[in-house]
């Protein structure tokens, strides 16, 4: 006797809902890391809990100044942090030539830890999250305990199985080619930098953010003032138009102060710090113009007398808008005193010494 219609399209339609039900979270790592073992060894050493906390981030964010912090050849100022902070926190590098603030809200939610669980509102697209690792929609649910809870994100997209290691420090760095000149394809207008700079802000102490992070410091730069001599210099030399302007970035770096005034946040005016300095260098060599060189080495001469001829710039910046060695060293001599005049407790102590993993 042939089965009633209604029994088979009950049939049909509970068979997706058990097929869902046996691709559980816990079958789906199975299948995606590989089938377990059945020996007794693999289950013992399974057995053993290793608890191991990734290091602790401290994350620059920022334009090509920060995409060269790690640069050997002008003594980038992301090396002398990472060899800082060495064995207690990783400094990673997030900087992106040619980016202005606008270019960093398009690509921040790669950038900044995801904190908030993602929560579709369908089948389909849960499966999507699950399986493509959190591509899909933006709707999120807090995490019931800390900073993405204890099971978040799964231990299968992790660099290393074990927790995922805190934002520490958060350091944003952008403005240089916000004030590009008029016309430049990248110039971002001064409010609206100042606006995408608190929108960032936002991402990391707005507790319905996706990348809510209360207890990430933050930490302004404002852009370095401009060697004008130097771009022109370059500029004509390559037949280039001027791209940037020392009274237009002062603009900005006037308005990164003050936003993070406004914020509550720390500011390195470096801005400020590139001017005063580069000053210095300028009267050096204004100075020696007017006495004779015997008393110099050609070396000396010949850098003495390029401090006079560009206003001292050439001193810090590479080429009026990047940081030499001495630019990279002088940023990370403000970084350090910024987090010692406001994160005591960041300052680093002699680590432990201990042997990773621990003897069994």
């Amino acid at each position: 006797m042939r089965p009633p219609l209604g029994y088979l399209c009950a049939v049909l339609l509970l068979l997706p809902v058990l097929v869902l039900l046996v691709l559980s979270h816990e079958y789906l790592v199975v299948l995606m890391g590989g089938a377990q073992s059945s020996t007794q060894d693999h289950n013992a050493a399974s057995n053993v809990d290793y608890h191991y906390p990734s290091y602790d981030v401290l994350l620059a964010f920022g334009d090509s100044i920060t995409q060269m912090g790690f640069n050997p050849d002008e003594d980038g100022y992301l090396i002398h942090l990472a060899r800082y902070y060495e064995r207690l926190m990783d400094v990673v590098n997030r900087g992106f030539a040619g980016y202005d603030t606008r270019n960093a809200r398009r690509i921040v939610g790669r950038v900044f830890p995801q904190t908030r669980r993602p929560v579709p509102s369908t089948v389909g697209s849960y499966w999507q999250q699950l399986l493509l690792g959190g591509a899909g929609r933006n709707d999120a649910v807090p995490a019931r305990e800390g900073a993405g809870g204890p099971n978040w994100p799964p231990k299968r997209h992790s660099t290393f199985p074990t927790d995922v290691g805190r934002m520490q420090l958060c350091i944003l760095f952008f403005g240089t080619n916000d004030s590009t000149l008029k016309g430049n394809k990248g110039r971002i207008p001064v409010d609206e930098y100042a606006n995408n700079l608190r929108y960032l802000v936002s991402l990391l102490r707005d507790p319905e953010s996706n990348h809510y992070s209360p207890d990430t410091r933050i930490l302004f730069i404002t852009p370095p003032a401009i060697g004008d001599r130097m771009v022109e210099h370059i500029a004509q030399d390559n037949d280039e138009s001027v791209t940037s302007r020392n009274s237009v970035t002062k603009g900005y770096a006037q308005k990164a102060v003050s936003v993070a005034k406004e914020l509550g946040i720390p500011c390195v005016d470096f801005y400020s710090a590139v001017t005063k300095a580069a000053g210095h260098a300028f009267k050096r060599g204004s100075l020696f113009n007017e006495t004779t060189t015997e008393t110099k080495t050609p070396a000396d001469a010949s850098s003495i007398s390029r401090h006079a001829k560009f206003e001292g710039y050439d001193e810090y910046l590479v080429d009026g808008i990047h940081l030499n060695a001495n630019g990279n060293r002088l940023l990370f001599r403000l970084i350090l005193k910024a987090i010692q005049d406001n994160w005591p407790e960041l300052v680093p102590r002699k680590p432990p010494i201990k042997v990773y993993p621990p003897k069994l």
